[in-house]
């Protein structure tokens, strides 16, 4: 009987294991960090994306505050020497001014928050996109104020003369008179000689009761409208200066 001789291999050196490990480990570190660097960089997209699209908002933000602050101060003062011919007796003969200066503030502030792009953030967790700690807290902080500005402009309380002053000024005026008065007036600011009023222009009502419970319905509006003109200067403010933030922080032109 033969004896055959069984081969054995070479044990393996500890050397071996160690290198199948390393390439192993660096298989998986390059695939994580490649990940890594893949989500980052979807980050860093989603990032710019908002900050043009915020930018974007910000500009409508500001045409509508700056028309506000031009305009606010305009209807203020007319609201007021509109409530001072009221004031005057006696009324008749002074028609053609009060009526000039009631086509002048036919429409008060308004107040509008463009938040398109903020709203997503806020809903969405977007804001740790930023990596600039100073703009984050800076939106959110203009964010805040744009929200409070636009609850109060929208606000019951803000509201509540709107319906009783619509109603006194039918009662004190001719509303379509006003109406086809309005775009001669609009045209002639300043120059009221120029503005052909019907003759013998008179009110509905001279009432005093009337005539009160009107100039008490158009002071309440004066003061909403010197607050939101006051809310529209600060956040024009703010406007401006998160734009030149956001451009100077991500080297926007």
């Amino acid at each position: 009987m033969e004896v055959h001789a069984h081969t054995h291999t070479a044990r393996e050196k500890w050397t071996h294991y160690l290198w199948e490990f390393l390439m192993l480990f660096l298989a998986v570190f390059c695939g994580f960090m490649a990940e890594n660097f893949r989500e980052h960089k979807i980050e860093i997209n989603r990032e710019k994306e908002f900050i043009n699209s915020l930018l974007f908002d910000l500009h409508r933000d500001s045409l509508f505050l700056y028309n506000n602050t031009i305009k606010g101060p305009r209807t203020i003062q007319y609201n007021d020497s509109l409530i001072s011919e009221l004031k005057k007796r006696p009324l008749q003969g002074r028609e053609n001014r009060i009526h000039y200066f009631l086509c002048l503030i036919t429409e008060g502030l308004n107040f509008r928050y463009y938040d398109r792009t903020v709203s997503q953030l806020r809903y969405a967790g977007g804001f740790r996109l930023f990596r600039n700690t100073e703009v984050s807290n800076a939106i959110m902080d203009y964010d805040v104020l744009m929200r409070e500005a636009q609850e109060y402009a929208t606000s019951a309380e803000s509201w509540s003369f709107i319906t009783p002053g619509l109603k006194k000024t039918a009662a004190v005026f001719d509303v379509d008179l006003v109406f086809r008065l309005y775009d001669s007036v609009r045209a002639n600011v300043g120059h009221i000689e120029k503005i052909s009023f019907p003759p013998g222009l008179k009110l509905i009502s001279y009432e005093e009761k009337d005539i009160r419970e009107f100039i008490n319905l158009q002071q309440y509006g004066n003061l909403t409208d010197v607050t939101k003109l006051n809310y529209s200067k600060t956040a024009l403010q703010k406007n401006h200066s998160l734009d030149s933030l956001i451009r100077s922080a991500y080297h926007i032109k």
